[in-house]
């Protein structure tokens, strides 16, 4: 019987030459992606600023979108903060498309749900925009920023390891939904 292959058994030459750099590069993307993170939380935690930013719920039949990033140990959802001029619904939208590939118009998400959070040492001001989706859309990650995405049902998201905030937005969820 042979032996089951996984990522670190498939030599260079039997990967296509984009994704052989690919598994040379996205490890070391994930290592810049934490190290300038932990870089900025110490920063955070010096000045203390106020930031904003939006998270989107994406819902697929009772399931909801959760992500993890190659910098965080908990789960988030696609996000990020806004650029300037940008709406919560066109922030949300961009953070979708950069995240998980998904291309959804600023108008279909609505605002549902604010929260402030200090868990990464700043007052992080959130918005949470929210959609239904009719069909479970094709998430397409890039292995650097965001390492794994998937539908959950709601239940089983709130036993995961949540950060506070998408946990606050959650529970809210759970209640509004019902």
């Amino acid at each position: 019987m042979a032996a089951p292959t996984d990522d670190r058994s498939v030599h260079m030459t039997d990967v296509p030459h984009g994704e052989g750099l690919s598994r040379l590069l996205d490890p070391l993307a994930r290592t810049a992606y934490r190290s300038a993170y932990a870089l900025a939380r110490v920063y955070w935690f010096v000045r203390r600023p106020q930031t904003r930013g939006v998270f989107v719920g994406v819902w697929h039949a009772g399931r909801v979108l959760l992500l993890q990033n190659s910098y965080k140990h908990k789960l988030s959802m696609p996000g990020g903060g806004y650029h300037r001029g940008e709406s919560a619904p066109e922030c949300g939208a961009r953070e979708l498309r950069e995240e998980v590939g998904v291309h959804m118009a600023p108008a279909v998400l609505r605002t549902v749900f604010e929260t402030v959070g200090s868990e990464e040492n700043k007052d992080d001001h959130v918005t949470f925009v929210e959609v239904d989706v009719d069909a479970e859309p094709v998430l397409t990650i890039d292995r650097r920023e965001v390492t794994w995405a998937a539908f959950i049902d709601l239940d089983t998201a709130l036993r995961l390891n949540l950060s506070s905030l998408v946990r606050a937005y959650l529970e809210d969820a759970k209640h509004r939904r019902g």
